[in-house]
């Protein structure tokens, strides 16, 4: 029997939109919570890792920075990069 590694990814999602283009997202405490709750339906994989990994530039410019986002200025350019929650399991 050949077992695989996969992962799942659980991003911020977005709570509102505003008129202007500008997003909020939920925090990492929100996210964290859904992973959680993939982890109880998911309960029969076997879960190798859990671990929080920090993306840049996985949403557009104009949507908003929040408390799970760090933006870098480099060069004349910023980066925002965004906290994630990444499962690693065998399946």
């Amino acid at each position: 029997m050949t077992t695989t590694i996969n992962y799942i990814d659980f991003e911020p999602q977005v709570l509102e939109k505003s008129f202007w283009g500008i997003h909020s997202y939920e925090n990492i405490r929100a996210t964290l919570d859904r992973a959680n709750e993939w982890m109880h339906r998911n309960y029969s994989k076997e879960i190798i890792n859990v671990e929080t990994v920090v993306l840049p530039n996985i949403y557009k410019k104009s949507e908003a920075i929040t408390d799970q986002t760090t933006q870098f200025y480099t060069g004349g350019q910023s980066v925002q990069n965004f906290q994630i929650i990444r499962i690693w399991f065998k399946g």
